[in-house]
């Protein structure tokens, strides 16, 4: 009885502290990182399979994943393949228009476009930080389907889609990743417009951040669809 009484708590730290060291011990290789990210959700949609509500959250995320590594794969510092690069955030970012941090986004973009018009122009060798572009853009997507999720669920499903906090943690996180990749393209707009090749704060502290974050929605994931499992749990 005593067990069972404190066994939500015992999980949670347990877990908490596994995937704490798990995003320690992984830093610097995205490749066992990035698996492991996408083992976490295959067992989280196995294990929470008659919740449709999560399982749509974690299917989200699943996507989301394999598109970034796809993108990764094919990433090109060509002209060609910015200009596909920014007609795409586009595009995402009227489809997202209703969202307030598209604004954010629109602005820094086309701060972004304007000025690698200017770079091309003037034969400037530019950064390539198209990379950061489709992750920012990435995670607004994330955020769109998030936000309308229990619309489409209940497209297929009728009665069963309902707002989680699973739902507002990833959709929260996701801004927190949008907010660092803008923080990442100013900060090298300042550093080539203005020739301050010391500022490198941002690119210090990134791959941190980023992975504190992508740590952080391993968790999420977990602590809240545990959650949902738990009345199950206690009953064996």
């Amino acid at each position: 009885m005593l067990i069972r009484a404190y066994l939500p708590q015992i999980i949670t730290a347990l877990f908490g502290g596994l995937f704490a060291a798990l995003g320690i011990l992984s830093f610097g290789n995205a490749y066992i990182f990035d698996r492991v990210f996408l083992a976490v959700l295959v067992f989280t949609a196995i294990s929470c399979r008659d919740n449709i509500n999560v399982v749509s959250v974690v299917l989200i995320l699943f996507i989301q994943a394999i598109i970034d590594e796809t993108l990764w794969f094919v990433l090109k510092d060509t002209l060609t393949f910015k200009v596909m690069v920014y007609i795409l955030s586009l595009t995402v970012l009227y489809f997202c228009r209703h969202d307030k941090i598209a604004r954010l986004i629109l602005a820094v973009i086309t701060l972004m476009i304007v000025t690698n018009i200017f770079w091309f122009l003037t034969s400037y060798e530019s950064p390539n930080t198209t990379w950061y572009v489709l992750l920012m853009i990435s995670s607004l997507g994330v955020r769109y389907l998030i936000f309308s999720r229990v619309s489409f669920v209940e497209q297929y499903f009728p009665q069963r889609g309902e707002s989680i906090n699973l739902d507002w943690a990833i959709y929260k996180l996701s801004a927190l990743f949008i907010f660092t990749q803008v923080a990442m393209l100013l900060e090298y707009w300042v550093r080539h417009v203005f020739n301050y090749s010391e500022v490198i704060i941002v690119y210090t502290v990134y791959p941190y951040f980023t992975q504190t974050i992508a740590t952080l929605i391993i968790w999420v994931v977990f602590n809240e669809s545990y959650k949902l499992l738990l009345p199950k749990i206690m009953k064996i």
